[in-house]
C-alpha cells in the first residue's frame, strides 16, 4: 500500500516519512524533491518565473508519475490544494496534525516557504485545515516526536493485520 503524508509546511511529513519508509523497509518519495528534479528547478524559483499555478500542475504530474504500489510519499503542504489530487492518492492518506506554534517554530529554523512570502502561516493554516481533514483517511498528532508520530502510524498500520 502506498502511504501519503499531508499537513501545513513545517510538520514534519519528509522526516516522518523517511522514518516511517525506513520502519516498513518502503521507498521513501519527497514529492516536492521529484518536482524539483523534473523541472531542472527549486520550487521557489518555479513559483518566482511560473507561478503557483504552474507548481501545482507539475506536483499532480508527478503524483500521477508514481508507480511503486507500495511506498512513503511526502506531499507539498499545498497538495489538498487541488481536488483532482485526493483521487490520484490511492493508498492511505495521513494528515500530520502539528500545533501551529510548534510549526511556527519548526520553520524559523528553516528556509522561506514561497506561499509564505504571500500570507502568513496562521492565515495559510486557516485556508488548508479543511482540506487537509477532508483528503486524510487518518489524522496523527505530530507534535512530539517523530518517533513517536511513527509510532502511531505503525499501530494504525498492524490494527488492519491479522496475525
Amino acid at each position: 500500500m502506498r502511504i501519503y503524508l499531508i499537513g501545513m509546511p513545517g510538520t514534519g511529513k519528509t522526516t516522518v516519512g523517511k522514518a516511517l519508509a525506513l520502519a516498513l523497509r518502503a521507498p521513501f518519495y519527497d514529492l516536492d524533491a521529484l518536482v524539483e528534479e523534473d523541472a531542472l528547478m527549486f520550487i521557489e524559483d518555479i513559483f518566482e518565473h511560473h507561478g503557483e499555478e504552474t507548481f501545482r500542475k507539475l506536483e499532480t504530474e508527478q503524483l500521477k508519475l508514481l508507480k511503486d504500489p507500495r511506498a512513503v510519499v511526502s506531499c507539498g503542504g499545498g497538495i489538498v490544494t487541488v481536488r483532482e489530487n485526493k483521487d490520484v492518492m490511492d493508498g492511505l492518506t495521513i494528515y500530520l496534525d502539528t500545533d501551529i506554534d510548534i510549526i511556527r517554530e519548526r520553520l524559523s529554523q528553516d528556509y522561506e516557504r514561497p506561499l509564505l512570502k504571500q500570507k502568513s502561516l496562521d492565515q495559510l493554516y486557516d485556508e488548508r485545515f479543511l482540506q487537509y481533514q477532508h483528503f486524510a483517511d487518518l489524522i496523527v498528532d505530530n507534535n512530539g516526536s517523530a518517533e513517536k508520530t511513527v509510532n502511531a502510524i505503525l499501530l494504525h498500520l498492524n490494527k488492519g493485520k491479522t496475525v
